[in-house]
């Protein structure tokens, strides 16, 4: 036996202290006492006992008793709250006073920390069980001295319950920091705020009378603190810091929720929109906590990206590391010092301050469990996640090593050799070779800390690093020369500034803000370091003067909102992308000048997701609308999301990942989405008024470019209703509508919701004139009506009309019923002659009437051999073969064409000549659209006006002819081409239907 108590002595992290510990032990009880120890629990009693001085002493005190003590806790894995509290209730109930209360929570807490601390030192307990078992240690000590302190504080004042009720004034206590994040340390201090519910009325009287409520919870509080955190012979509890609490150790000691929100909301600054990240209710009222916790999100996760936070958090690391650290400790402190714990804290908090408004899912106390969700939402990668959580893993484990030896409130590493020597093996390290068990764990400590740091570095340091590297010495000096005009100006046109002059004129507007509002020195500082790389980004721009000229116009417009420059310094992708649409789309420049927080959407997560479907779109949309039970909110919800996706599609767009047939079927379906969603808060408002309509269904048809998928930016939404209920059908409530009257209104709501500005603006213009007898025609129409319209009325351009119908939004049965109707009146049967030439002749008078093409201007869509030769040429050949062959019932006319020359009904090279054509003319009217922030139909003929539009597409120029003059050259040819298949077809069609 004397041999294996040699050996396990000699494996246990410090020998010699495990030698003095055995001998103290068996002079505590006797030496029978230890042979009550089996041979499979000697290893872990004899890593305590040269592990941890302080669970020593624990064991020790207990005397002949202690084998019972060490076995019986060894033998239980795990507790929560709820187990310490049934194991305190018998002893907290017969305390007779708060010393008594002291004495059984202390010793309790002795008898779990050696629980905790021996399975701790075991390498198959990690380090998330300890700190979960540590921190519902605290939350039953809490909740236990809670329960007795108000009662002894009701014997004082009487019991406090609500003015004119006989509910109790509750009380509750948050957890915060580590405590909050169920991730105590063997020494940590617990951050407690106290709060109480209402601050009206005052207690029933007691032994010294009566007390209003701050007396009452502020004796509350005091005693809870000193039966918790006063050093007694038997110790403290817990060490109880306060600090956290509004106006810090300035502040009352308790404070009632109304006073504490309003300090949030009205003083908060951005340390304690950190701390509160951590917040949980831990004891006392939780609901009444958690109530509190809810208000407070708008004041913790700020609904718009805000990176002066990143700003904030960097100066309060710099102070900690200035204040705190020194620099004599930065690498030893594994806590405070390079690469620490509080580095990934910061790093977790930080990016949930930034995404926890917009992405609510990040919103978590527990710092592993937020990095989870942080790389769950794409926010870091999972390889981030991965090093980060082993760091956290690592550091927690080395800091529970070092502070369980003496239950010392500490965090650096032992200096001495024979201290890091003990503390690598309670980390489990043994020696291996010529290397040292202090050599093999600092090797581990250093890749760990480095990884932790350069991950910090990159959120904390690296726009600022990149922004420098970019934008370079010279460029620097352009910005810090900015009073030399005379200088500057040679320097700007050799930039590539058409005119510098008023180039000039933006830098100085863009520095200086306007003249009736000098610039704060914070934005002076943000601009030092955004300037110089902005002048290098716009130069490389395509169109440099308009990109700067935007941007002075988006800098006025921003005015003294530095955050978002901030946004913009932190960011430099962001501000690459900013650039390059201040370049490329007054469309989407135009969106960022009336509403700059739309800015946020230029760094959120999913705006690298390349194609969305119509169901993750309505979900998005949904999830808006739970923000607000406003009706305005949600109109507004509406605008914002389709703004939203028009920058994301946009902004793939113009970067070349989303092609042109990919960009208008994303933008159809999102206005699917947003009609469906309209068409919710419509009906929801409908039966508000007028109660729900049995047996009705509505439903809407999307026709036109919607129908076919092939909407573009500013795209007006060709819409048709049609309602489907029983005759003798009224509504429920209101003036008990018949259907036509319900749906009537029901649909001009839809329309109203779409179209009516708000101060996001509209959503979509709608246009209803494709219904049954068109503008003179019913808002809506019964499927029956429908139909028998479309049997005996209607005229052949409405044939026409109805091949692109499409159920878009609504009841599908319905919607699907409708398609049937308007596919068997389009292809029910072929084309004569006379409908060939009907086609031909309406197709001639819009270009007579509508293209208003002449000698110095063009017209993309109805002029010569333009978008709508294709359409009707194509459609015409729909109408008379789709009876015979119904693979020709496609909606989209590039899918129609291809169907076309699957059944050799064109050849390959009408095909190729039609369907490259009516991409070439998509592609020029989609990049104007961009452009020129409008629906571009007529263009004038000078290369000059193209010449951007022309860059765009990929056209380089030559000596000869710019860009804008090649992409004339070619609209010019292809057009002539198109017209030429155009007639040949007509005039074919014509002769084979005599």
């Amino acid at each position: 036996m004397r041999r294996k108590v040699e050996r396990l002595i000699k494996n246990s992290p410090s020998p010699a202290l495990a030698r003095a510990n055995l001998t103290r032990l068996i002079e505590s009880g006797s030496a029978k006492s230890f042979n009550k120890i089996p041979a499979s629990d000697l290893p872990s009693l004899f890593r305590l006992l040269g592990g941890s001085a302080y669970l020593s002493d624990v064991l020790i005190r207990q005397g002949r008793d202690w084998p019972d003590l060490f076995l019986r806790q060894i033998a239980t894995e795990q507790k929560t709250a709820s187990d310490h509290l049934a194991e305190l209730s018998p002893a907290v109930a017969e305390a007779a006073s708060s010393d008594d209360l002291a004495r059984v929570l202390r010793r309790h807490k002795q008898r779990e920390y050696l629980r905790i601390g021996a399975r701790d030192l075991s390498p198959a307990v990690g380090v998330e069980k300890t700190t979960r078992e540590l921190s519902a240690l605290a939350e039953a000590t809490l909740e236990a001295a809670y329960r007795f302190c108000r009662s002894e504080v009701e014997k004082d004042f009487g019991a406090l319950s609500l003015p004119g009720s006989d509910k109790p004034n509750r009380f509750v206590i948050l957890g915060m920091g580590k405590l909050g994040g169920d991730e105590l340390n063997f020494s940590s201090d617990v951050d407690l705020i106290y709060l109480y519910e209402e601050d009206e009325g005052e207690s029933a009287g007691g032994g010294k009378g009566k007390a209003i409520p701050r007396q009452f919870f502020h004796a509350l509080a005091e005693r809870i603190t000193r039966v918790v955190g006063d050093v007694t012979e038997d110790g403290f509890v817990f060490r109880i810091d306060l600090r956290l609490r509004p106006l810090g150790r300035n502040g009352p000691l308790v404070q009632s929720l109304g006073s504490a929100l309003l300090y949030y909301e009205s003083w908060g600054q951005c340390w304690e929109r950190s701390a509160l990240i951590k917040a949980r209710a831990v004891a006392g009222a939780a609901e009444l906590g958690a109530q509190f916790l809810d208000d407070l999100q708008p004041f913790v996760y700020r609904r718009y990206l805000d990176f002066t936070t990143i700003e904030e958090l960097r100066h309060m690391k710099m102070r900690i590391q200035r204040e705190l650290l020194g620099p004599q400790n930065e690498k030893s402190n594994i806590k405070l010092g390079y690469g620490g714990i509080r580095e990934i804290e910061f790093f977790a908090q930080a990016l949930q301050l930034l995404n926890g408004g917009a992405e609510p899912r990040v919103r978590q106390q527990n710092t592993l469990r937020t990095l989870e969700l942080l790389a769950g939402h794409g926010f870091i990668s999972p390889r981030e996640k991965a090093k980060l959580s082993d760091a956290y893993r690592f550091l927690r484990d080395v800091e529970h090593k070092i502070q369980m030896v003496q239950e010392a409130h500490v965090h650096s590493i032992p200096e001495d050799e024979a201290g890091r020597r003990a503390l690598a093996r309670r980390l489990g390290y043994e020696a291996r070779g010529r290397r040292s068990e202090w050599q093999l764990f600092r090797r581990d400590l250093l890749s760990r800390t480095a990884s932790v740091r350069r991950a910090f570095d990159r959120l904390f340091y690296g726009a600022q690093k990149e922004l420098r590297s970019r934008s370079g010495p010279g460029l620097s000096e352009i910005w810090n020369d900015l009073d030399q005009e005379a200088l500057l100006l040679p320097e700007l046109a050799r930039l590539g500034f058409a005119d510098p002059q008023r180039a000039y004129g933006n830098l100085l507007e863009m520095r200086d803000g306007a003249a009736y509002s000098p610039p704060s020195p914070r934005r002076i500082a943000v601009m030092r370091t955004l300037g110089p790389a902005l002048i290098a980004e716009i130069a490389k721009s395509g169109a440099p003067d308009r990109a700067l000229a935007n941007f002075a116009e988006f800098s006025h417009r921003v005015g003294a909102r530095t955050g978002f420059l901030s946004l913009l310094a932190e960011n430099p992708k962001t501000t690459r992308l900013l650039v390059s649409l201040f370049a490329n789309s007054q469309f989407l420049t135009d969106l960022f000048l009336k509403r700059p927080e739309l800015l946020d959407s230029l760094i959120r997560v999913d705006l690298t997701q390349l194609r969305k479907t119509r169901g993750e779109m309505g979900r998005r949309l949904l999830a808006a609308f739970a923000d607000t039970a406003e009706l305005e909110g949600r109109l507004n919800a509406i605008r914002r999301y389709k703004a939203e996706e028009f920058i994301r599609i946009a902004l793939h767009d113009l970067g070349g990942s989303l092609e042109l047939g990919d960009v208008i079927v994303q933008l159809s379906e999102l206005a699917g989405a947003c009609v469906e969603a309209a068409l919710a808060l419509s009906l929801e408002e409908i039966e508000k008024s007028f109660g729900a309509l049995p047996g009705g269904k509505f439903t809407v048809l999307g026709m036109g470019k919607l129908g076919g998928k092939e909407i573009d930016y500013n795209s007006d939404l060709d819409l048709i209703f049609v309602y489907d209920a029983p005759d003798e059908a009224r509504s429920e409530g209101g003036q008990g509508l018949d259907p036509h009257d319900y749906y009537v209104r029901l649909g001009q709501k839809l329309v109203t919701f779409l179209s009516a500005p708000t101060e996001e603006g509209i959503a979509y213009r709608i246009d209803l004139r494709l219904r049954p007898s068109g503008k003179f025609g019913p808002v809506v129409s019964s499927l029956a009506a429908f139909r028998h319209y479309h049997q005996t009325s209607s005229e052949l351009w409405e044939r026409q009309a109805l091949i692109k119908a499409r159920f878009v939004a609504g009841e599908r049965s319905l919607g699907t019923g409708v398609e049937r109707v308007a596919g068997d009146f389009a292809y029910g049967r072929g084309l004569t002659p006379d409908g060939v030439g009907e086609i031909h002749h309406l197709r001639m008078r819009m270009e007579r009437e509508l293209a208003q093409e002449d000698a110095s201007r063009f017209n993309l869509k109805k002029g010569k051999g333009g978008m709508v030769d294709i359409e009707f040429l194509t459609q015409m050949l729909q109408l008379s073969h789709g009876w015979r062959l119904p693979g020709l019932r496609e909606r989209g006319t590039l899918e129609a064409l291809k169907a076309l020359k699957k059944e050799k009904i064109i050849k390959a090279s009408e095909h190729r000549l039609l369907s490259e054509g009516y991409l070439f003319l998509r592609r020029l009217d989609h990049r104007l659209r961009l452009q020129r922030d409008q629906s571009i139909d007529t263009v004038e003929r000078e290369p000059g006006e193209l010449h951007g539009v022309a860059r765009a597409l990929g056209y380089k120029g030559n000596k000869k002819k710019n860009p804008g003059a090649l992409l004339l050259r070619d609209y010019e040819a292809r057009r002539e081409r198109i017209r030429a298949c155009y007639q040949r077809f007509f005039k074919m069609s014509a002769a084979e239907g005599e």
